[in-house]
């Protein structure tokens, strides 16, 4: 991992404990000690710790952010113009991106659809094999292919490939990475 992810983590991880020293802020006035202690070493992490690995990497970053941001925005532009419907899903199959086609072929808007479950747009009867390859794919099991039908389009199943990717510039879980949903249809697209 990264010492960029590193940090993140850990500072993540920082975030959470503050939030549940926050949360104790309701206890005894008997109790607060120890809730005092705790905050004091985490304020002298966050000083000791924290504070000069932000510095290197802040004092690193410039070298790299024009090279990234420029890959991203090529990333982006080949998300967007991809002529296959693409849609990049979380292992809870939760949508994250959307590209033209995949709009159109879904017939649902990428904004409304971010952060829904992508299988709430499958026929009931595919919704729990769709999310059980989802999570095989998620896990590293490999990439993943099945056919499932659409709401709106019943009729005309389409076939839908699952692998796992690590898109640069994302959050990432923990454990196992993004999904990435690839709907081919099984016609001919634009009829």
């Amino acid at each position: 991992m990264s010492e960029t992810g590193s940090f993140g983590e850990d500072l993540a991880d920082f975030v959470r404990r503050v939030g549940a020293l926050r949360g104790s802020r309701a206890l005894p006035a008997a109790e607060l000690r120890g809730v005092l202690d705790a905050a004091l070493f985490e304020l002298e992490h966050a000083a000791e710790t924290l504070w000069p690995r932000y510095e290197r990497l802040a004092a690193r970053a410039p070298e790299g952010t024009s090279a990234e941001r420029r890959e991203r925005q090529l990333l982006r532009a080949v998300f967007q113009r991809l002529p296959l419907p693409v849609v990049l899903v979380d292992r809870d199959t939760a949508v994250r991106r959307m590209n033209p086609a995949a709009t159109a072929l879904t017939g649902v808007r990428a904004g409304y659809a971010t952060g829904r479950p992508l299988a709430g747009l499958l026929a009931p009867g595919d919704r729990a094999p769709f999310r059980s390859q989802v999570a095989a794919a998620a896990r590293g099991e490999g990439a993943r292919s099945l056919t499932v039908r659409l709401l709106q389009r019943p009729d005309r199943p389409v076939r839908a490939t699952l692998t796992a990717l690590s898109p640069p510039g994302e959050p990432q879980p923990r454990s196992p990475p993004t999904n990435c949903a690839s709907p081919t249809p099984s016609y001919p697209y634009g009829s």
